[in-house]
């Protein structure tokens, strides 16, 4: 099957990665009825579509759609004599296999474990590029997370707000003066920590979270990756920095656009 505009966006991306992900998924042979001769994986070096050149698969004279049940009579394999390497790994690996009355059944094969059920996780950790956790990975996606409030705590970590700093820094004529207070240049440090508008919010929510008010942007992401005791209380604290900061923006923009 192929790609089509009719096709859901996220089916077609399944369809463009199933070469990486098929792999992966591997036939375990009991009775062969429902294992595929040619393109089911439960040969050794992989899909035998693959293994051989398409000009000797033609020559074997074995249907597309041939089972290995069906390719087992009286007790032998009814496959050609093998002219080639990769035929003789076929013919040495085809008498150590036993058909007996257990369906098959399929596994996904994944670093080297056999899981029965589908992981998301798993899969695309091994789709995707492999890079070093950050350190700060816990503070922004934490479990129990509101997904708006630790996004945006994902951007100001990267440094992605468009803060007055930032425009200013990109050539556009703006007003460097904070909005929630216009007492000082905005920025990370002071719209989220400085500016007395925010101090004072801030101040309350320690207090009710028992925690150690700071006056920075960095020092806070620094207290919130090394945040000690019961995990009731590290999630509470993480929730209300995220929310914090998430409704402090908004009030920001309500600003702007009086």
């Amino acid at each position: 099957m192929k790609p089509r505009q009719s096709f859901s966006w996220l089916a077609n991306k399944f369809l463009k990665v199933r070469d990486e992900v098929y792999k992966w998924i591997k036939l375990r042979i009991g009775n062969g009825v429902t294992c595929r001769f040619w393109s089911d994986i439960w040969f050794p070096f992989g899909k035998l579509l693959d293994f051989f050149p398409s000009t000797t698969v033609s020559r074997f004279g074995i249907p597309k759609d041939a089972t290995l049940h069906q390719l087992f009579i009286n007790g032998r394999w009814v496959i050609p004599p093998a002219r080639s390497e990769n035929q003789v790994s076929l013919h040495i690996f085809l008498t150590t296999l036993i058909l007996n009355d257990t369906p098959d059944y399929y596994v996904w094969e994944l670093e080297g474990k056999e899981y029965t059920r589908y992981s998301t996780g798993l899969v695309y950790r091994l789709l995707r590029d492999q890079s070093p956790q950050v350190p700060w990975k816990f503070a922004v996606w934490n479990p129990g997370g509101v997904p708006k409030h630790s996004f945006f705590t994902w951007l100001l970590v990267l440094n992605r707000c468009p803060t007055r700093d930032r425009l200013l820094s990109w050539g556009l004529n703006t007003d460097p003066n904070c909005l929630l207070c216009n007492l000082s240049p905005e920025s990370i440090n002071h719209i989220f920590y400085n500016c007395p508008f925010a101090r004072t919010i801030w101040s309350s929510i320690a207090r009710r979270c028992r925690s150690q008010q700071l006056n920075s942007w960095d020092s806070t992401l620094a207290q919130m990756q090394s945040l000690q005791g019961p995990t009731e209380k590290r999630r509470l604290i993480l929730l209300a920095w995220q929310c914090t900061n998430y409704m402090l923006w908004n009030e920001r923009n309500a600003r702007l656009h009086r």
